[in-house]
């Protein structure tokens, strides 16, 4: 038993595209109309084509994912974020990348709201203490407008 290897190929055109690349080197496509592949024969299909492209390769969709934007400006605000996406990822389909990327974002907004937690005690501390050093300076609350042009620069100068 011998085996024809062109015997089972299909029959395709031979001729290459006559068309010129952006680079100028030809390109290498297969011929398929008027002796330009089929990209060159349709420049008008190639965006829409792209467009189909880009859209089924989203991961997930905003608004189908039904997430909805949120404040996240204190513990249990990030903690309910972080127990829908769980929920999410565990009873449905949703895109395992953005449950990371949001898991992975919210440790560091949690370590950064605990840093802000923590100057505010330690602001609170000094505030009930009554001690009036130059370190309570740093944690005055006040908008860079209600301050005087002396006390914005002394404030300045104490960070």
């Amino acid at each position: 038993m011998s085996l024809n290897a062109e015997k089972g190929l299909k029959e395709t055109s031979r001729e290459q595209c006559k068309a010129r690349t952006k680079a100028g080197g030809s390109c290498g496509a297969p011929a398929v109309e008027r002796g330009l592949c089929f990209f060159h024969a349709h420049p008008e299909k190639l965006t829409e084509l792209g467009r189909q492209g880009g859209q089924k390769n989203r991961r997930w969709k905003h608004d189908e994912a039904g997430l909805t934007e949120r404040p996240l400006k204190s513990v249990g605000e990030v903690g309910e974020l972080l127990e829908e996406t769980i929920n999410r990822v565990r009873h449905g389909p949703f895109d395992l990348r953005a449950a990371n990327a949001i898991g992975f974002l919210s440790g560091i907004l949690l370590k950064a709201l605990d840093q802000r937690l923590e100057e505010r005690l330690a602001h609170l501390e000094a505030v009930m203490s009554g001690k009036t050093s130059t370190d309570t300076e740093v944690f005055e609350f006040r908008s860079a407008k209600e301050l005087t042009p002396e006390q914005s620069t002394t404030a300045c100068h104490s960070a």
